[in-house]
């Protein structure tokens, strides 16, 4: 259901829809390897590994860095986990 904009005949006052900061279930602490390369043969190599899921009512990106520890949602850790067996 979409939200109602509140009627209102003031035009100084306006609303602001509410922040969705996503995903808010546990978390699985996990280090990818940096990939090989140090940008000296002109190839920038990115550091990050990409994962979309998605389902149909919304498509959430995540940005997962390489060569350090981060905390990801369980449904990304899933998506990993296949991709990375031994992770």
């Amino acid at each position: 259901m979409a939200a109602k904009k509140p009627e209102t005949n003031d035009e100084l006052t306006i609303a602001v829809a509410e922040k969705d900061d996503g995903y808010k279930g546990p978390t699985v602490r996990i280090f990818l390897p940096e990939l090989e390369g140090d940008g000296s043969d002109g190839l920038q190599v990115d550091q990050y590994e990409h994962v979309s899921i998605s389902n149909e009512t919304h498509d959430e990106h995540y940005r997962v860095h390489r060569g350090e520890w981060v905390e990801v949602p369980v449904p990304v850790f899933m998506v990993l986990k296949e991709k990375y067996p031994k992770l």
